[in-house]
């Protein structure tokens, strides 16, 4: 008898320390896998109404492509309750950066506040930062987060406008969901701007989330935006991290990373993933081997990939027009990930879609127009009313579509005109003694092309053409600054195979691609010299020129670093408003030859 006593005694005491474990708030692992949804988009940039841009995707019964419309908030927030609905307890939504800044009219005429409260109602929790939430500063940044209204003006006046902050009832709470950013480095707190990583307890199972932002944010936002920050080695960073993570008892890992790759598929969901290249690939394979996850964004490409050592990265294309479900299962007992899916969904918003041949066709099977959500049309329909009657106006019209695309050598027929604007603000006598001779534009400036049905180019088109709010900066450069400027064209940490400039009517000059790029400064020997020349004359390396550029570009964003050597400043009016002092002058803008740069060999 005193055997079962001993036992019974055990049995007692076990329970004990479970009741005990369970009033002290330990967790319960649980007993058999769970499945961990994780539902991210990327790139919103503001795009609370439904962009002109669609989303191929392959007829799976003809197995030809077909181009839907997709997109707007309203339609995404539906998207995203109906992949939340499939695992409605274990879900978590998250963001790739690039969430505000470079937004249409409707968003960023009120300082991108609707934005963050559309998100906030969607459901967002973390997200990335990008290198655009920093266009504005850390200041502004902050406030997007914590709240608060937009500081005022020298005139007592807030915002752009007047009064165009803080639209609810004299507030703005800021954002719900929570900034993350492991790598950016505050010099006012010595310690990181935001969280590094959130961990969150799903199903029962630890998730850690870290968010990067790309290392060469500073080479691509205004110096004024990151001043003070530093960005750290992605890779690096993450490593240090895991770690900490797995001490936690996190059994997964998902990294959201404002750093992108691109695939040649010609529609979304293509599991061969041809031609997989990209910054992202060499920083997500430098990963420890623990990160599950890499949700991308900065490319604006959507792909679904897994990298030889198992790593799944995604990216969801931009402007919300898309979302990308992840599936991850989990064996609660070894804390670790045993099976990964994941794929990308449309948020299809018209009962119609283009065959490849421009023809009007119905929907592919399998899709279907989403309903809209009413909260986040009742929030979008009362932004677009306030500036309704700005967008509309008609400023000018032009004979045929400007495009931002380029030839291969590197021109687009609106880059053309907006150097051409540019110059024409700053060119005459009115605007001071000095006036400019050449003007340059950096592509990541032109947001959006022009291709107005009608020929008739109203006031939006132009903001979503030059949403960033720069200024004219008119500056002396000499010849010799000019020939180092072009060739920063392709040094690093410009993209592989360059930022090329666009130039104003009257600089031409040619460029050899048979030669290596730049990799360090004062290295490259692409741009031909003799070639330069301005109104056929060719550049005079000891000559002064006046150049005007936008404030972005004086300041040395996008690592154009030699317009900040740049003398005898004088600032100018903003972009947009010159933009459309340029159409309104004219009676008919047309594309322009695109002849001003010559690629050889």
């Amino acid at each position: 008898m005193l055997q079962p006593m001993r036992s019974f005694t055990r049995l007692l005491a076990l329970a004990a320390s479970v009741l005990l474990a369970s009033c002290a708030g330990i967790e319960q692992v649980p007993s058999s896998p769970v499945t961990v949804s994780v539902v991210s988009f990327n790139d919103f940039h503001g795009n609370l109404q439904p962009p002109a841009m669609p989303v191929a995707v392959k007829d799976r019964q003809t197995g030809s492509v077909k181009q839907l419309s997709a997109g707007g908030v309203a339609h995404l927030a539906t998207l995203v309750q109906q992949l939340k609905a499939q695992n409605p307890a274990n879900t978590v939504v998250v963001g790739g950066g690039d969430l505000v800044s470079a937004s249409p009219l409707v968003s960023g005429l009120f300082h991108d506040e609707p934005t963050i409260d559309a998100l906030s109602l969607l459901g967002l929790e973390f997200s990335t930062l990008g290198n655009h939430e920093f266009d504005h500063g850390r200041d502004e940044l902050l406030r997007l987060q914590n709240g608060g209204c937009f500081p005022k003006s020298a005139d007592g006046t807030r915002g752009i406008v007047g009064v165009d902050t803080c639209m609810n009832d004299g507030k703005f709470e800021g954002a719900k969901f929570r900034y993350l950013a492991a790598n950016v480095l505050d010099g006012q707190s010595g310690g990181t701007l935001f969280p590094p990583y959130a961990v969150k307890t799903i199903g029962g199972v630890k998730v850690g989330i870290i968010g990067l932002t790309l290392k060469e944010a500073a080479s691509v936002v205004s110096p004024a935006g990151v001043a003070g920050m530093q960005f750290a080695d992605e890779a690096a960073t993450v490593n240090r991290l895991v770690p900490e993570l797995r001490q936690q008892g996190v059994a997964a890992i998902v990294v959201l990373m404002h750093q992108g790759a691109a695939t040649e598929a010609r529609h979304i969901n293509d599991p061969s993933c041809p031609g997989f290249s990209g910054e992202a690939i060499a920083i997500v394979d430098r990963f420890d081997p623990a990160v599950d996850v890499v949700v991308t964004g900065h490319t604006h490409e959507e792909y679904v990939c897994t990298r030889p050592d198992g790593k799944l990265m995604t990216q969801a294309g931009r402007y919300g027009r898309m979302a990308t479900k992840i599936d991850l299962t989990i064996d609660p007992a070894l804390r670790k990930v045993v099976r990964k899916a994941a794929q990308t969904h449309v948020a299809v918003n018209r009962e119609r879609a283009m065959d490849e041949n421009g023809q009007v066709v119905p929907l592919p099977a399998g899709y279907s127009v989403l309903q809209k959500d009413a909260a986040q049309e009742a929030l979008v329909g009362r932004y677009a009313s306030l500036v309704a009657k700005r967008t509309e106006v008609v400023v000018g019209t032009v004979s045929a579509p400007l495009s931002r695309k380029k030839n291969k050598a590197g021109e687009s027929t609106l880059g053309n005109v907006v150097a051409d604007a540019y110059l024409a603000a700053t060119s005459t006598a009115a605007y001071g003694s000095k006036p400019a001779e050449i003007a340059f534009i950096n592509p990541g400036g032109l947001r959006n092309g022009l291709a107005p049905e009608n020929g008739q180019v109203t006031y939006g088109a132009l903001y979503q053409v030059h949403p960033f709010g720069n200024y004219m900066v008119t500056m002396d450069l000499s010849g010799q600054q000019i020939l180092r400027l072009l060739e920063q064209q392709w040094e690093q940490p410009q993209p592989q195979g360059g930022r090329m400039l666009a130039v104003s009517n009257g600089f031409s000059y040619a460029w050899d691609a048979s030669q290596p790029e730049g990799a360090a400064p004062g290295k490259g020997k692409r741009v031909i010299a003799d070639s330069v020349k301005l109104h056929g004359k060719p550049l005079e390396p000891n000559r002064i020129y006046r150049v005007t550029t936008v404030s972005f570009l004086a300041s040395g964003g996008d690592n154009f670093r030699l317009f900040a050597e740049g003398k005898n400043r004088q600032n100018g009016g903003n972009d947009l408003d010159v933009l459309v002092d340029y159409f309104k002058s004219r009676q008919r803008v047309s594309p322009p030859v695109r002849n001003r740069i010559e690629r050889r060999k």
